[in-house]
């Protein structure tokens, strides 16, 4: 049995420059450099190890052998009491273009079920990534905003679990519409686009078109996300933000209730936000296998 095994075949393709398999390849040599015997797998099939390094997790709708692979290592960590470490991307994707930093996690991709090995986490990482990004979280506004950004994703992966976008998204702009006049602006995934008419029947509905999130959330009251990561951006602009699912990074400084549209609760933030950062990492950290022994206590 291998002490870990890294799945580049869980990738959709693999290539020297790939940016994913950059991450793996990474991992991998951070591993060895802690004196772990190391399997870097580049075919369709299961390898015995303690430890099963993969890109992504697996939806309700599989496309390609490579997620059918994903599904099969997951489920021979859980049945063998194995483990699996999915990496995921960014909470500060619109300011991390270059994806640096990272999600790293075991056994789940859930944030409210899953490990991440951030707990009651100092500010370290926080100051790390915000430097380099060049990121700060301001003040929550002090004024009221002028509409109400719904923030879609795409359906049929993992982070919509079994919901329905259309359904959720028709749903929440009724209720929106019920508590408040304010305009609602939807901004679509930009690698998802559905068909918005049935909602744009409601007075004041209107669909974003070429703008940035930051553009779109600029003088916005409050922000609705079901559990993208995207709402991340929202918190740290200042606009307060209301999440349907308990799986969402942002949710314990989220309002969940719809009926609060027009006075949304301020929460603190800052220890949110470095337990928040501490579960990014970067493939320099990978390499020196400063990721590996942080998750050794859990595993």
């Amino acid at each position: 049995m291998y002490d870990v095994a890294v799945y580049y075949s869980c990738l959709p393709r693999i290539a020297d420059r790939d940016r994913k398999v950059q991450v793996m390849r990474a991992f991998a040599e951070g591993a060895r450099h802690l004196g772990m015997n190391v399997c870097e797998q580049t075919v369709q099939s299961v390898v015995p190890a303690r430890l099963s390094v993969i890109i992504g997790w697996y939806g309700k709708v599989f496309k390609g052998p490579h997620i059918h692979l994903r599904k099969a290592v997951i489920d021979n960590a859980i049945a063998t009491g194995n483990h699996v470490m999915p990496i995921d991307g960014s909470c500060f994707k619109w300011a991390d273009v270059n994806n640096k930093f990272l999600r790293y996690s075991l056994n789940g991709v859930w944030y409210d079920q899953s490990e991440y090995a951030n707990n009651s986490s100092s500010e370290d990482k926080w100051r790390v990534i915000s430097k380099d990004l060049g990121l700060s979280m301001r003040a929550w506004r002090n004024v009221e905003g002028a509409h109400i950004l719904l923030c879609l994703q795409r359906d049929g992966g993992w982070n919509m679990k079994a919901a329905n976008l259309e359904d959720w998204a028709r749903t929440t702009v009724k209720k929106i519409r019920k508590k408040t006049k304010r305009p609602i602006l939807i901004r679509e995934h930009p690698k998802f686009k559905m068909d918005l008419r049935r909602m744009m029947k409601w007075p004041d509905v209107y669909v974003s078109n070429g703008t940035t999130l930051m553009e779109d959330l600029q003088n916005a009251h409050a922000s609705v996300f079901f559990n993208s990561s995207s709402s991340v951006a929202a918190a740290l602009k200042g606009i307060p933000v209301f999440v349907s699912d308990s799986d969402a990074v942002t949710h314990k400084i989220a309002n969940t209730n719809i009926d609060d549209i027009e006075n949304p609760k301020m929460p603190q933030r800052m220890q949110w936000l470095y337990d928040l950062a501490a579960c990014h990492w970067s493939d320099e950290e990978s390499r020196q296998g400063l990721i590996i022994n942080k998750f050794q206590q859990y595993m």
